[in-house]
């Protein structure tokens, strides 16, 4: 997630129907119709819909601050090496000067934004989710990680890796967040241990939760895939499936069991790391905790809008959760 003061000068552009004439500026590299651009959510980038031609688009740009031109350029490049292998991913549309990125001064800051295409499909919330979706968003991340074990070395080695991330968790992290960094090195003694193969370790799309999730037909489209990285694919299970871990659902668990069936059809699991589950999702939310440090970078004051003071008090909640599940680890 980006700075809060980040969010803040962007969102500031929006007005109360949603509109903004910065996002209209940035997007007028692709062009648009007028008067069908609006804001949908700020989190770790900035997010607008838009019609081009009566076709639905997906504009997402952040600040560079939060994200340099070589990271986006990267992910740009898994997406089309993606579509090489029949994989449903999200595709990035040409700008007029036939760039899929542009980067775009503005008075408020310089921006790395993307055009996508935008899928048909619906996003699905847990609770819809039957045996047979379980099945199929387990197949569907089986299916992207063998094509991620056929990815060419110059994608893999243009991404973050799993110790590359823990390295920044622990800059990041405050000498007096004791029990964090006593997580970290637990974490940290464990993954050293952990075998690396090409068969169980590769790129991963990181986030594979619903929200990055188009269903039609039986059929999931994938978007999101700016935090890609280097892991075990056994870490992308945990993290796709981190909210049903959270409440306690096991390996047991018949609808976790279906997911992993699915997945097996196109990949197999290492089973040995699969036991694993719940250290990988504790890696996981301790390199999100050590994020959310950085978020929190305004100080409460009286003359913010309103939407920032909830969001901060929700994310501080999250912090001291957080903390409040290490005591006794």
């Amino acid at each position: 997630m980006m700075k809060l003061s980040t969010m803040k000068k962007v969102v500031a552009t929006v007005d109360h129907n949603w509109r903004s004439p910065l996002a209209e500026q940035i997007l007028d590299r692709w062009g648009y119709d007028e008067g069908s651009v609006y804001y949908i959510r700020a989190s770790a980038n900035f997010i607008f819909v838009c019609k081009q031609n009566g076709k639905v688009r997906f504009l997402r740009f952040n600040d560079l601050s939060e994200r340099d031109f070589q990271t986006t350029q990267s992910e740009l490049n898994i997406l089309h090496y993606l579509k090489s292998k029949q994989v449903k991913a999200a595709q990035p549309i040409l700008s007029k000067t036939n760039n899929y990125m542009e980067v775009v001064e503005t008075e408020i800051g310089t921006f790395c934004a993307v055009l996508f295409e935008g899928f048909t499909g619906k996003q699905l919330e847990v609770e819809e989710l039957n045996e047979k979706d379980y099945f199929i968003w387990g197949k569907a991340l089986g299916q992207l990680h063998q094509a991620f074990k056929d990815a060419p070395v110059e994608l893999k080695t243009a991404r973050s890796n799993w110790k590359e991330q823990l390295l920044k968790v622990k800059k990041m992290l405050p000498k007096e967040e004791t029990e964090a960094l006593q997580e970290l090195e637990l974490i940290q003694t464990w993954a050293d241990l952990l075998p690396i193969t090409s068969d169980n370790f590769g790129l991963i799309h990181y986030d594979f939760e619903l929200d990055n999730l188009r269903w039609e037909n039986n059929e999931i489209g994938m978007i999101d895939f700016d935090e890609s990285a280097n892991y075990w694919f056994v870490a992308d299970i945990a993290f796709a499936l981190r909210d049903l871990l959270d409440r306690g659902i096991t390996l047991d668990d018949p609808l976790m069991a279906t997911f992993i069936k699915g997945y097996e059809t196109e990949l197999t699991v290492d089973m040995a790391l699969l036991k694993d589950l719940q250290l990988f999702s504790r890696m996981h939310q301790l390199i999100q905790f050590s994020r959310l440090l950085r978020t929190l970078d305004i100080k409460e004051a009286g003359d913010q809008p309103d939407w920032l003071a909830p969001l901060t008090k929700k994310l501080q909640q999250k912090v001291e959760a957080y903390r409040n599940s290490l005591i006794g680890k």
